[in-house]
């Protein structure tokens, strides 16, 4: 095996033209050298041979072949490789080929059949212009420069594959795991290195396609369109100095959840900054965004292209953000799954955002002018404004004691609000929010139609964890039922909702109240006395109560619920009240006429019916009895006194009326003429069963003429 040093090989060339232009004996003749091996800069050559004919120049016509070339680590090895120079000028250890073609198989880079143009000088030095070189499915312009371990590539591009690509690139630049790209792109690329290493690059894009996607799908984009202009310069640590712009002007790309149409809304980054050696993060220490019509945003940011977390760190400034396109971008995505789905919005956010591992630790936002409206009714809001500042736990811990008080204060407005058909009046809150508490900062009220809830204390720790700690304390300032009932969908009330919520607390999954929870509905007033709610945003919340019902004007109550009119009072109590996932499992509930009560009692047929199918006698049986004979002349009937008692144990319910009587009990003791008792005949029935009946008796539209 032959070892050859590379300053001979060019003087070996040098020798061959040298002789053809020596004499005659070589003036019509033919030079050829070959070598089995050579070994030289880390290269292997194997079977090269050189060839030298006389030509129309001084220096004639060469070519170089080569069966393999081994120890390239950035394409692989090199096959059937024919170089062929028709016009080789020498001149001392100069040597310059103007007019010579490529040929062969150059490894990753694929196959080449291209003209070009070298340059070899005394000092080992070679230029190389190829004019077609077939890269990635497309072709390029290189010029190359060799200048020992040094090289300097320039380059036009030209429909350019890039998957191909990537794979070409991968020796300097490989894409994290998992993550593909496909796509076209045209444009220049400068590069600078030394042997595998890359050193510096400059691009200037323009992308006619790009597809994209992570392992997991999380990152993805289609048919991106736009251009690209980067610059990379390795530093000693062989990470990249960065800087660049982004220019996308189509095509959609998709950050678990947030989906963004550039052919809508372009976008376009400026960026400095630096990636690592192994493409794995990049820190951008400054940057622009301009999302048009959306966002303007700049500052600086840190991401981790193959984690589960994409932004590792982030302060942004945002210079404007325009709701009415921002909110079906960034917000919307986020709400799918909820009743706020299809919010839509007009106004304007303005302020700072900082991000720690991938989640906000600071904001500082100003909303102006702002209105929120759900086409569903879940929420409108008119006249929104104000500023926010939060800040998570550690930044709050931190700063505390070193900035003032009032930059942990909040204050937010609006003109007008609804929620689920709730209608709220003007407000302005001032509060405090940091990490996962809030905290009202003064006393509020809250108008809610013609009346309003003065809240005197509002407090929430640890939002959304098992250790919540929920503090309420208000008044509930009379609001008309029959506007709350309409909001809700309820059967249309009458009078007013008026009481207090004394020292409402949740804690440890337990909500209790510091007092008796008193309502005035009806003309009169019900008292939920022992309120006991555990686990109450779990799977299976469970309620413990006592309620006790005083004095209701039983007309205002019957016909709110199409029951069968009945005028007179009704009061009752429920004793240990249990439910479990909001359905009794257990109760003692007795209801009557109040003693001493001197209002008029009169009950209807209509209701008559009903209260005899709950006490298990037959409603049509009743409803046919009442139509029959002079009865049938009565719309109404004089009552002495009423009553239903339930105790509820096992999914039955033991029932009991005013008093007993032969085989049973009764519900309605009747007065005057034509006197009429309404008895009960089961003294248990199934609660499934009964919630059945009472179900039915509010779905009917049964008319007793």
């Amino acid at each position: 095996m032959s070892r050859i040093p590379a300053r001979c090989c060019a003087r070996a060339l040098a020798l061959l033209a040298c002789l053809g232009a020596a004499g005659p004996a070589f003036a019509a003749g033919k030079v050829s050298v070959q070598v089995g091996h050579v070994e030289f800069g880390g290269l292997r050559i194997e079977n090269l041979g050189l060839d030298w004919t006389q030509g129309a120049t001084a220096g004639g016509r060469i070519g170089v072949r080569a069966a393999r070339i081994r120890g390239i680590g950035a394409t692989g090895p090199l096959s059937a490789i024919s170089i062929d120079c028709a016009d080789l000028s020498v001149t001392g250890d100069l040597l310059s080929c103007g007019n010579g073609r490529l040929r062969g198989a150059l490894g990753s880079l694929g196959a080449q059949n291209t003209r070009f143009s070298a340059r070899a000088k005394p000092d080992g030095s070679l230029a190389l212009h190829l004019d077609a070189f077939a890269l990635a499915g497309g072709h390029a312009q290189l010029d190359l420069r060799l200048d020992g371990a040094a090289w300097k590539l320039e380059s036009a591009l030209s429909e350019i594959d890039i998957a191909a690509m990537a794979k070409v690139a991968g020796p300097w630049i490989a894409l994290p795991e998992g993550f593909t790209a496909a796509g076209r792109a045209s444009g220049r690329v400068q590069a600078t290195g030394s042997k595998d290493a890359l050193k510096s690059a400059d691009a200037d894009l323009a992308i006619a396609r790009l597809d994209f996607a992570d392992a997991s799908g999380a990152l993805a984009g289609e048919a991106l369109a736009g251009a690209i202009t980067a610059r990379l310069v390795a530093d000693r640590a062989g990470d990249f100095a960065t800087d660049g712009r982004i220019a996308l002007t189509g095509g959609q790309a998709y950050s678990d959840p947030v989906f963004l149409d550039f052919a809508a809304h372009g976008m376009k980054v400026d960026l400095d900054g630096t990636l690592s050696s192994d493409a794995r993060h990049f820190t951008a220490s400054r940057f622009t965004l301009a999302h048009d019509g959306v966002a303007s945003v700049s500052g600086s940011a840190t991401l981790d292209l193959v984690g589960d977390t994409m932004l590792q760190q982030a302060k942004l400034s945002i210079a404007d953000l325009d709701l009415s396109n921002a909110l079906p971008a960034y917000v919307q995505p986020y709400l799918i799954s909820t009743s706020l789905k299809d919010l839509e919005g007009i106004g304007h956010v303005r302020g700072e955002l900082d991000v720690a591992a991938g989640l906000p630790s600071r904001a500082a936002l100003t909303f102006h002018d702002v209105t929120l409206d759900s086409t569903t009714g879940a929420l409108s809001v008119t006249g929104f404004g104000g500023t926010v500042n939060w800040f998570d736990d550690a930044q709050r811990d931190e700063l505390a004691g070193e900035i003032d008080d009032d930059s942990f204060q909040s204050r937010m407005a609006w003109q007008s609000a609804s929620l689920w058909g709730i209608e709220f009046g003007a407000v302005e809150l001032p509060f405090a929010t940091t990490g996962r508490h809030f905290r009202l900062l003064e006393p509020k009220l809250l108008p809610i139609f013609d009346g309003g809830l003065a809240i005197k204390t509002l407090r929430l720790r640890h939002a959304g964890t098992d250790q919540m700690y929920l503090r309420f304390d208000a008044e509930v300032r009379p609001i008309s039922v029959a506007l709350l009932g309409r909001a809700l969908g309820w059967p249309e009330f009458s009078g007013t909702i008026s009481g207090t919520i004394p020292d409402l607390q949740l804690s440890h999954g337990v909500v209790t109240l510091g007092g008796n929870l008193e309502a005035s509905v009806f003309d009169g007033r019900v008292i939920v006395r022992d309120l006991q709610l555990r686990d109450p945003l779990g799977k299976f919340p469970r309620l413990h109560a006592s309620i006790d019902v005083e004095n209701l004007d039983l007309e205002l109550v019957t016909n709110t619920f199409s029951f069968g009119m009945i005028t007179g009072r009704l009061s009752g109590q429920v004793k240990d009240l249990e439910t479990f996932d909001w359905m009794p499992e257990a109760f003692d509930a007795r209801f009557y006429t109040p003693p001493g009560d001197k209002s008029k009692h009169r009950i209807s047929q209509r209701a008559v019916t009903n209260l005899s199918s709950i006490g298990g006698g037959s409603g049509g049986g009743v409803a046919a009895a009442l139509q029959g004979g002079f009865l049938k002349f009565f719309d109404s009937f004089g009552y002495k006194r009423l009553g239903l008692s339930c105790t509820l144990a096992n999914d039955v319910c033991t029932m009991r009326g005013v008093e007993s009587t032969d085989g049973g009990y009764y519900i309605v003791k009747g007065s005057g003429l034509p006197r009429i008792d309404v008895v009960g005949s089961q003294s248990r029935v199934a609660w499934t069963r009964l919630v059945r009946q009472l179900g039915a008796i509010m779905e009917s539209e049964i008319v007793v003429e």
